[in-house]
């Protein structure tokens, strides 16, 4: 449990001592309510000094791999605008494929944008335009058109690295969007529709209906946030029927090749939603390959606290169900809080923040892992659609983002060990993170500074009034080889944020770029270049 100064909250403990671990927040917002967004303004926050900063990377200490977690919601087919418009009627403003390749993103998830759902697949409507199963045969081609979902899947596999994550249901649409149809009632035949959900896979697996034959259409994920009402109006048992029903037709036909994916909330704890879930899985001996979450957080380090909290992680609430506290865990949306995501230059040290944490939880990372737990299978950014480029294709802050990650994953693979970083231990964020990289022949180095700081928990916008001292070290290196390096930065410049601080060339043992400034809510990338193999 974390050990925590400052403000505390006054909570009967209802939530666990949740609230009075992380202070001057409500408890949905620490439960991992994905819509919460409040702030007891009444609590006051120290204002964080300037700090002298030391980062420390051991180039001849390997950690694991670089997480290829970057994946994203939508693209690259892209509908840039990000309302709702005539009940989600498909058309695509850009192509981002060659920029999907260069950022090597590992999965896009099919969500908030019409493709991929079922009332856009399954052709049998009433006349509200909710899907209609009942009385329609599964295995009739004539029941299905694939044209739009064709159209997203064969642009995200014809990229080099993304493959398509499948969102099975339906988009949102009422009450949100009144004059659109209600389609979160339970499907009208849940034998049906999980059938379907079986052709869907075989037409993008073994080429039924005209099909393709990508073996890495391998997910699907049992319906978006059933444990909110804007879209399940059903209960906890009947998406208990809906996720067995589906389970067993796809693992009846696949076996272990498709990961079925059951949504998980710890919003409510054992008495909710995902309690009751959990509870009939438990009864049903069902099988659960996987979970996936929405995490939209205040601090970074809220997303370590979902995984590895000793009373209060996404590991424990299965085991009190029976089920391994090593489930691999999906998280298909993620950003900073809503409504005020991680937009501005200012913020994007909180998205790099958490994909740092990331590489510690990653399945991939498993031994090299800081928190001992490695049970992360992939992370969806929410969302590509409009947050990464203007319409005029101009790449936002976010974009940035996730070229710099991109770069680490492309030509740094190799993690090192780091120290000097720390994370956030309250609601008021305070953290500093660290993330460096070398290429096989180690001739190529990258190191990625993050440093995120919100004192009064407000999610701001803008840059910092106060800068930090930072100074990095890369010791172990060769004395044969000559670096040339590269300091980039995101800095407080409106019309160009990412700027080139500093470069240089350098030959030595320990490598060193001493005292310099550091917004408190910015993240720097330094690079370092050799010619030749420098092992």
């Amino acid at each position: 449990m974390f050990v925590l100064p400052g403000c505390f909250g006054t909570g009967d403990g209802a939530d666990g001592g949740i609230s009075e671990i992380f202070g001057c927040m409500d408890s949905d917002a620490i439960n991992f309510n994905p819509e919460a967004n409040s702030d007891d303004s009444s609590c006051e926050y120290l204002i964080i000094p300037s700090a002298n900063l030391t980062a420390t990377i051991h180039f001849d200490e390997e950690f694991g791999r670089i997480a290829p977690i970057h994946g994203v919601n939508n693209g690259p087919l892209v509908r840039t605008a990000w309302e709702i418009e005539d009940c989600q009627t498909i058309w695509y403003g850009s192509n981002y494929t060659e920029e999907y390749n260069e950022m090597q993103i590992p999965s896009s998830r099919t969500h908030g944008e019409g493709p991929g759902d079922m009332n856009r697949i399954w052709v049998h409507a009433d006349d509200n335009g909710v899907p209609i199963y009942e009385g329609y045969d599964p295995l009739n081609l004539s029941n299905y058109d694939f044209s739009i979902t064709d159209q997203r899947v064969q642009a995200t596999m014809a990229t080099t690295h993304t493959s398509v994550y499948w969102r099975m249901g339906y988009p949102k649409a009422y009450p949100a969007y009144e004059d659109c149809s209600d389609w979160r009632s339970p499907p009208d035949n849940i034998t049906v529709f999980a059938q379907a959900a079986v052709q869907v896979l075989k037409h993008y697996r073994e080429g039924w209906n005209d099909g393709f034959y990508f073996d890495s259409f391998d997910v699907v994920e049992v319906w978006n946030e059933p444990y909110l009402s804007d879209w399940w109006s059903g209960t906890a048992d009947e998406y208990y029927d809906l996720y067995h029903a589906v389970n067993s037709a796809v693992t009846s036909e696949f076996g272990d090749d498709i990961d079925v994916v059951a949504a998980i909330s710890l919003g409510d704890g054992v008495d909710g939603f995902s309690g009751r879930f959990l509870e009939l899985a438990q009864q049903n001996n069902e099988s659960i390959d996987a979970i996936y979450a929405h995490l939209y957080r205040v601090n970074p380090s809220q997303t370590t606290y979902f995984f590895t909290h000793e009373t209060e992680s996404i590991g424990v609430f299965l085991a009190q169900y029976g089920y391994s506290e090593n489930t691999p865990v999906y998280i298909t949306e993620w950003n900073r809080n809503i409504p005020v995501y991680a937009q501005s230059p200012a913020s994007q040290a909180y998205l790099t923040s958490v994909l740092t944490i990331y590489n510690d939880l990653w399945e991939g990372n498993e031994g090299n892992s800081t928190y001992e737990v490695s049970t992360l299978r992939m992370a969806h950014f929410f969302a590509a659609r409009s947050f990464f480029w203007e319409e005029n294709g101009r790449i936002k802050p976010p974009g940035i983002t996730w070229s710099v990650y991109g770069e680490m994953i492309a030509n740094t693979p190799i993690r090192l060990q780091n120290e000097g970083g720390f994370p956030s231990n309250s609601i008021d964020s305070n953290e500093f993170n660290i993330l460096a990289g070398k290429s096989e022949n180690g001739s190529q180095i990258n190191i990625l500074l993050s440093r995120y700081v919100d004192e009064n928990a407000s999610q701001p916008n803008e840059f910092s009034a106060f800068t930090d001292t930072v100074n990095l070290s890369v010791d172990g290196l060769s004395t044969s080889c000559v670096y040339t390096w590269q300091h980039w930065g995101m800095v407080d410049n409106n019309s160009e944020p990412w700027q080139l601080i500093a470069e240089g060339e350098f030959t030595g043992n320990t490598f060193e770029l001493s005292n310099f400034e550091m917004n408190q809510r910015s993240f720097h990338f330094i690079q370092l270049d050799s010619p030749s193999s420098c092992q």
